[in-house]
């Protein structure tokens, strides 16, 4: 099993990096959680990642859940509080099966993550649309 770590990706412009640092590794029914300090001045405007796993009961098959929030936040400069006005969210779910030779299990995974980090993927978020 992983060791929570900080995840370091890419912002928009496909250059500069953001940390997501580790806040929490997964106990029990809590998830592990890593948040982006350096684009929030609190924890409620900072970007977070959240990633639950636990065995479908019954079955030989392994769940995981990636939940994603990315807060949109104003400063109010006459009273100098800062709120969050709304949030981007987004929710990945993978269920795979343990009887899977973890060769197929690898490429599935490598395939799933590369498609959700392709130039297609990340133009349908960014217009809210799937391609037509």
């Amino acid at each position: 099993m992983a060791a929570i770590s900080n995840i370091v990706v890419k912002k928009n412009d496909n250059v500069t990096d953001v940390t997501y640092s580790a806040v929490e590794g997964r106990s029990g029914d809590n998830p592990a959680r890593w948040k982006a300090p350096a684009l929030g001045a609190t924890p409620a405007t900072q970007p977070e990642v959240r990633v639950l796993s636990r065995l479908v009961p019954g079955t030989e098959r392994g769940k995981v859940v990636l939940t994603f929030m990315y807060p949109y936040s104003t400063l109010d400069t006459t009273t100098g509080v800062t709120t969050v006005r709304s949030k981007e969210m987004g929710r990945f779910e993978y269920t795979g099966d343990n009887e899977i030779p973890q060769s197929v299990r690898d490429e599935a995974a490598s395939q799933v993550c590369h498609l959700m980090a392709s130039a297609a993927f990340k133009t349908m978020l960014k217009e809210l649309a799937a391609a037509t």
